[in-house]
């Protein structure tokens, strides 16, 4: 009976124990989630942030600022207090400690600039500013890797429908830079979120990072688009079509000033991306292409497409053309006479049947070519003069015919002869 009595209490002992550690770690776990969270008195807080940290910082006027760090930071963070209903979240890598200091206000003239830097140009978007809510960061360190979030939802300010893309502005540049901005989705509320990220950050230099809605024209009649597209770059437009392997090997031989502006990639950085590829790939494929359209059949969110056509922009991988209120994309060619020979060759492909049929069999005249491809001899002429007009021709008169050769002379055979050798 005693032996039972002992272990009886024994095992009430040890239950005692086992509520006792299970009561323990419920009140850590409570109060670490409660320490991840800080409710501030106003605007402005100075903390210090421990490695392995996320701390989510609540101001007045519903102002969420969220921080995570694989290293001690000791953070500075003030708001003007006419801001409100934002959100953000800085994720910080760093392989030494830092001081950092976050300034918001709703307007790049409140920071007292000299003078207001320019909203953001590039490939003929429409940039508009409405978040009202920059960010000046500056660090006593270089940054190694700073990735910025904003939840994308109405409640802080972001519309979910619409299309943005972040911006930076570095202390020492007069304008706006749309920088590389991907959307995504929380795999657990699939939420949506922007997010950029930036690499290298420099001790010497504030950065501001904002929010710019992109203006996209909208797909409704894209059949009636595409038709007064074709139209009106078939008179405009300068291409035809070559292989991606012969482009690329054109770009990497070209000699070409080019300005890279902030961008620090070099030219084979530039082409070897994937996404980056797949817009190549289209613009090469279909010249004349919209925004809509390479948004639609690459699957890039717009903001992200935004800067990967910047950067073909700048290192003139594709060049643009403006046609009524849309913007159309072509291969980029200098001193080369793909540059000269209208879209309308290329539509038709006949002016380039007739040229190639002239190559490869120098010394032939239009009854001939007129037999062969079973054409009006008068839409032959037209052809055979566009060809003339481009210089990619020579005629020879021997007794009553007009013999055609091509003109080997001309930067558009002198192309295709380098790249054979090649």
């Amino acid at each position: 009976m005693t032996d039972n009595r002992g272990l009886s209490r024994k095992r009430s002992q040890i239950y005692i124990l086992l509520l006792f550690i299970i009561l323990l770690y419920s009140n850590l776990f409570i109060y670490k989630s409660i320490a991840g969270k800080k409710n501030i008195s106003g605007f402005r807080t100075n903390d210090i942030i421990q490695p392995n940290e996320q701390i989510s910082y609540h101001f007045y006027n519903n102002i969420t600022f969220e921080i995570s760090t694989d290293i001690l930071i000791d953070l500075d963070i003030e708001y003007d207090n006419n801001i409100g209903n934002r959100q953000t979240s800085f994720l910080i890598n760093n392989s030494n400690p830092i001081e950092l200091s976050i300034e918001v206000k709703s307007s790049i003239q409140n920071f007292g600039l000299s003078q207001s830097p320019q909203h953001p140009k590039k490939g003929g978007f429409k940039f508009q500013y409405g978040f009202n809510c920059i960010y000046r960061i500056q660090a006593n360190t270089s940054i190694d890797k700073l990735t910025i979030r904003y939840r994308k939802v109405l409640h802080y300010g972001i519309e979910p429908e619409k299309t943005y893309s972040m911006a930076l502005l570095a202390s020492d540049q007069d304008s706006w830079e749309i920088i590389d901005t991907v959307e995504d989705a929380n795999e657990y509320s699939s939420e949506k979120y922007l997010e950029s990220t930036l690499l290298d950050i420099d001790a010497t230099t504030g950065y501001y990072i904002t929010l710019y809605e992109i203006n996209v024209v909208q797909d409704d009649w894209t059949w009636l688009i595409t038709i007064i597209l074709v139209i009106s770059v078939s008179l405009i437009a300068i291409v035809v079509l070559i292989s991606k392997k012969d482009y690329f090997q054109y770009l990497r031989t070209r000699t070409i000033p080019i300005e890279k502006g902030a961008h620090r990639l070099s030219l084979d950085d530039v082409l070897e991306n994937e996404n980056r590829n797949k817009i190549i790939d289209l613009i090469l494929n279909e010249p004349g292409i919209h925004f809509n359209e390479l948004l639609r059949k690459t699957g890039i969110a717009a903001g992200n497409l935004v800067w990967h056509i910047d950067i073909l922009i700048t290192y003139k991988v594709i060049g643009k053309k403006r046609i009524g209120n849309f913007i159309a994309y072509f291969p980029y060619y200098q001193k080369n006479p793909l540059s000269n020979i209208d879209l309308k060759l290329q539509k038709s492909r006949l002016t380039l049947e007739v040229l190639e049929m002239i190559e490869r069999d120098p010394g032939i005249w239009n009854n001939i070519i007129t037999k062969k491809l079973k054409v009006d001899h008068k839409t032959i002429h037209y052809h055979i003069n566009k060809l003339l007009e481009l210089d990619l021709l020579n005629i020879k008169k021997e007794g009553r015919k007009n013999k055609l050769y091509p003109n080997f002379e001309s930067e558009y055979f002198k192309f295709k002869i380098n790249n054979k050798k090649e």
